[in-house]
């Protein structure tokens, strides 16, 4: 009893941890006011992706979808926020309209903006109040600095009103902000709709939208139309089919623990079938004898309840630790009394069900029944021994299924880890740098002079062997690329050409040989490119194929002024290899580099690589320690630059590990149901057994009599299993890449694994039988 109880809690314990999970970030309605009738809005290109909104078709949008009530357009990104006092690294976001109007949040303290064009206000949150500020009572109009503008505090929002989530402060954004391109994608937006049910008439008036402006402006248009999703939904969406793939495995989970325990109980009440018949002989009802099955299984379940509800608690803090920053709403996962009073109702549920399935399969416990199944020794009747079987053969079809899926997701995994990222991350140190974003060619200017001196001072380090940065890393994603016009040989010459989209970075002379990335052609950055010389530009291969072909792009001319507001041409000097951007499971990006000298807007934030001769264990000490006398003002970080591929892998890692334990869990409740069963079999046969050898049977005989048995029954829970997974393999094939999700090494390594479990379960009660003695059969 006490086995079946540590069963049962431990199945029904990784259940709820994981509802909870899935309810606080697929099923739960965001925490604001407005939750439910808020939409974000995307522009879908002609290929069917989804970007962000240009500044003026947000204002068309307002104007012609008419059950949009407000609308705001925001832009995260991270910022240096300071006091006189101190100052510290956060995320600060940009906003095109009150977002809090949107969603429907009044701040705790103040007020938000008096307009849009409130642009020196600032809007902090609860937890930068209390940190930067220390809770001071007199924080409304004091002031603040965000990267290089003073701005002054009008409104603190509650506990739990970050959005988007990890934001610190909100800010109206300045003029210079709100271009009239069409085709600048800079913002996100979200929309507050009139009620939830005219969702499908705004898609629908959107739509119509798209169609006129694609009409009067053309190319100038990169919108073929409007994508309208619930606010939580398209929050969700990232996790959506990882989530319900792990809830169903856990839900398989829990089924095992159940049959499981069902098959022990079944072992304790066959045991116990005499005591039933005498006591149904002495007068015992059948209606008696149930509710005394139900109350000793009702004690059980709420035993199990407790333990699962402790297993729970543990598992949660481990699955939140676990996901880190992959699991959006991460702060509402918790364990909330609702899913406690449905899991108490679950616990009641499958008491009710364990006391059905073990009187089905005890039978009849009348005296005259009993006494039919004749004396001792003799087997079990049939119809146990064929429930108790089928209950194996769906435990070990639901564990075939899970380790079917962890299996494809591992090798998956895996082979991400091994696929060629373009660049070279062994022995080399990255370190992220965070300046204040400004505009200010002065300022932009200087910050590009640091960098320099930064990275010639590194370089001068004993060991090392190259140096060089970047604004963004390889594998690290993000929005900041757009489409740039190009002519063979002057604009003077040619009008400009619209070619498409491609990555935008702004790197560093030494950065190409310092994260491995090679040279195909040309040359790279030099310390002898200079803001005041020719402005130059590197591309990466994939670009040169797709826009020159067979011709050559080196000394081709490029405007990329929509990415830091420079429509001074670029050079390009030299094609290096393709990296990949933004995953490992997407194509390598076509990309342009810029030079950080001449380019410097964009690299407020700046990641420095480091590659050394010796080990990062010597090195990393080395460089905190001349980081901390040259740089200590500017906050930095610093990690093994292997690091960049492991965080890009989070996601993935978070699914492969939950996957594995439940698998694993199941794997180990099979092979123990499947031992019970065995050896339950074995026990009640032992007088068969010792005829058969008294009749002449060779003790490998009975052995492999056993084995048959146990292995026939595994054998059929592997292929209904297998067809099971492969009928599902949808339901997972978006979270394995590179893996056929028939694979059939998967498949036959999952049959060849269960196999031999079944074999080591099976091999001790078969032992067993082969060493009945013939004796036995005279007592």
């Amino acid at each position: 009893m006490v086995f079946a109880a540590a069963i049962l809690a431990c199945g029904l314990g990784l259940a709820i941890a994981m509802w909870c999970v899935v309810d606080a970030v697929l099923l739960r309605q965001l925490p604001f006011p407005n939750g439910e009738r808020v939409v974000q809005v995307k522009e879908l290109t002609d290929a069917g992706n989804a970007i962000n909104v240009a500044t003026p078709n947000r204002a068309d949008l307002d104007a012609s979808v008419d059950t949009f009530e407000r609308s705001a357009l925001h832009a995260t990104g991270a910022s240096i926020i300071a006091t006189p006092e101190r100052s510290m690294q956060a995320t600060a976001t940009t906003l095109v309209g009150d977002v809090f109007a949107v969603l429907g949040q009044s701040p705790l303290l103040g007020r938000t903006w008096s307009s849009e064009s409130a642009s020196n206000e600032v809007v902090i949150a609860h937890s930068l109040w209390q940190g930067l500020l220390h809770g001071r009572d007199d924080v409304l109009g004091g002031g603040l600095r965000i990267d290089d503008v003073d701005y002054t505090i009008v409104g603190v929002m509650p506990p739990g009103a970050e959005f988007p989530a990890s934001s610190q402060a909100w800010v109206q954004a300045d003029a210079s902000m709100l271009t009239s391109s069409r085709s600048a994608h800079n913002w996100e937006m979200v929309a507050l709709l009139g009620a939830v049910a005219e969702l499908p008439l705004a898609r629908q008036q959107a739509q119509a939208l798209a169609t006129r402006l694609k009409a009067g402006h053309g190319d100038q248009v990169d919108a073929r139309g409007f994508d309208l999703t619930p606010l939580a939904d398209a929050i969700a969406a990232p996790v959506r089919t990882a989530l319900r793939v792990l809830l169903v495995g856990v839900a398989f989970l829990l089924l095992i623990a159940i049959a499981n325990a069902v098959n022990l109980l079944l072992s304790i009440a066959m045991e116990r079938r005499r005591e039933q018949a005498l006591r149904t002989a002495l007068g015992a009802g059948r209606a008696r004898l149930f509710r005394q099955a139900l109350a000793g299984n009702l004690v059980l379940a709420g035993v199990a309840w407790l333990g699962s509800v402790a297993i729970a608690v543990g598992a949660l803090r481990l699955l939140t630790r676990l996901a880190g920053a992959s699991l959006p709403r991460l702060a509402e996962i918790s364990l909330t009394a609702s899913t406690l009073a449905a899991s108490a109702l679950l616990a009641f549920g499958i008491a009710v069900l364990l006391t059905l399935a073990t009187r089905l399969g005890v039978g009849d416990t009348g005296v005259n029944a009993v006494l039919r199944e004749g004396g001792r020794g003799q087997s079990p009747a049939r119809s146990t021994l064929r429930l108790r079987a089928g209950l194996l053969v769906a435990q070990t079809a639901m564990t075939t299924v899970l380790l079917v899926a962890a299996v494809l997701i591992g090798r998956s995994f895996f082979s991400l880890m091994n696929v060629d990222a373009g660049y070279d991350d062994h022995g080399a140190v990255r370190i992220e740098l965070n300046q204040p974003f400004s505009r200010d060619p002065a300022v932009t200017a200087a910050n590009a002079g640091r960098y320099r001196q930064l990275l010639d001072d590194l370089a001068a380090m004993p060991g090392v062997s190259a140096v060089g940065g970047v604004n963004r890393l390889p594998l690290t994603g993000g929005a900041d690329g757009g489409f740039w016009d190009h002519t063979f040989t002057d604009f003077s010459a040619a009008p400009p050409e619209p070619l498409g989209y491609a990555h935008y970075r702004v790197a560093s002379h030494g950065y190409f040989e310092a994260s491995g990335i090679p040279l195909l052609r040309g040359r790279t950055f030099t310390g002898a490119d200079r803001a005041e010389g020719e402005h130059v530009a590197v591309i990466s291969a994939r670009l040169a194929r797709e826009v020159w072909g067979d011709r050559d792009p080196l000394g081709q001319r490029i405007q990329y002024g929509n990415m830091d507001g420079d429509a001074r041409l670029l050079t390009i000097v030299g094609i290096v290899g393709d990296v990949y951007q933004n995953g490992l499971d997407r194509r390598p990006s076509s990309t342009v580099y810029v030079n950080v000298a001449q380019r410097p807007v964009a690299a407020s934030q700046f990641n420095v690589v480091v590659r050394s001769e010796l080990p990062l264990a010597s090195v990393m000490p080395m460089l905190r320690e001349r980081l901390e006398r040259t740089v200590a003002e500017m906050p930095y970080s610093l990690q093994p630059l292997s690091q960049v591929r492991s965080a890009s892998l989070v996601q993935r890692r978070f699914n492969l590990v939950l996957l594995a334990v439940f698998a694993g869990t199941a794997l180990l409740l099979a092979a123990t149901g499947l031992y019970g069963l065995m050896a339950f079999s074995v026990g009640q046969r032992r007088g068969e057994f010792a005829i058969r050898q008294a009749l002449g049977a060779s003790t490998a005989g009975v052995l492999k009599l056993v084995l048959r048995g146990g292995l026939v029954v595994a054998g059929l829970g592997i292929a209904l299993g297998a067809a099971v997974a492969l009928a599902m393999s949808r339901l997972f094939a978006g979270l394995v890449h590179g893996v056929p999700v028939g694979d059939p090494l998967s498949y036959a390594l999952v049959a060849s694994l269960l196999a031999m479990v079944a074999v080591a379960a099976c091999w001790l009660p078969a032992r067993r039988a082969s060493r009945v003695a013939p004796a036995t059969a005279l007592h």
